[in-house]
C-alpha cells in the first residue's frame, strides 16, 4: 500500500535530504512530547545550549590555537545572547543580530592582552567549516507564560552553533 503524497513527503523530507547532501548539515528528528529528543530540558528553550557552549569554545581559540574560554566566560557569552537588555521586541532583535554579527565581550584573562575584555564570536564567519549546522524537523516550542497546552511546531528549524536562525514552514506544492 503506497501512501498519498503530503507536505512531509513532498516538501519537508526533500528539503532535509537536500541539506544533508550539502555535506555540512546534520539532521535531528524533533518530538512533540519529549524535549530531550532535541537536546533541550524544556520546550521553552529555543537555543541548543550544549551545542552553543561547545561552539563558543571551538571557534574562539587563542593565538596559540588552544581553547581559552572557561565555564564562566562561556556563561557570560551565552547570557548576553539569551537575555537581551532591550525591552521592546524590535530592539531585542537588533541587539541579537548585532551580537551574532560582531560578537560580545567577556572578562579577560590575566595572561592575555593585559587582562582586558575579549571579544567572543557566536559564528565563525571567516571559517564556516568550524560551525555546527543542524536541521531539526518538528521542533516544538511552548508559548511564553507557562501555557504548556499552547505551542507551535515549525516543520524545520535551522541552527548554527545551537542558535535557531531559520524557521521553515513547509507547504504542499
Amino acid at each position: 500500500m503506497t501512501s498519498l503524497p503530503n507536505e512531509y513527503t513532498e516538501v519537508e523530507l526533500p528539503l532535509l535530504r537536500q541539506l544533508l547532501a550539502m555535506g555540512s548539515w546534520s539532521h535531528m528528528e524533533g518530538s512533540k512530547s519529549d524535549p530531550s529528543a532535541s537536546e533541550r530540558e524544556s520546550f521553552r528553550e529555543v537555543v541548543l545550549s550544549r551545542r552553543l557552549r561547545a561552539a563558543l569554545r571551538r571557534i574562539n581559540l587563542g593565538d596559540d590555537g588552544n581553547e581559552w574560554l572557561d565555564e564562566s566566560r562561556v556563561a557570560q557569552a551565552e547570557a548576553a545572547l539569551l537575555r537581551p537588555s532591550a525591552l521592546k521586541l524590535i530592539e531585542a532583535n537588533q541587539e541579537a543580530t548585532s551580537l551574532l554579527l560582531t560578537g560580545t565581550t567577556v572578562d579577560g584573562t590575566e595572561g592575555r592582552d593585559g587582562g582586558r575584555g575579549q571579544t567572543v564570536q557566536y559564528i565563525d564567519w571567516e571559517r564556516p567549516e568550524r560551525n555546527d549546522f543542524l536541521a531539526v524537523n518538528q521542533f516544538r516550542v511552548d508559548e511564553p507564560g507557562g501555557q504548556a497546552h499552547k505551542f507551535v511546531v515549525p516543520d524545520i528549524v535551522l541552527f548554527v552553533n545551537g542558535i535557531s536562525l531559520v524557521v521553515i514552514e513547509c507547504k504542499s506544492p
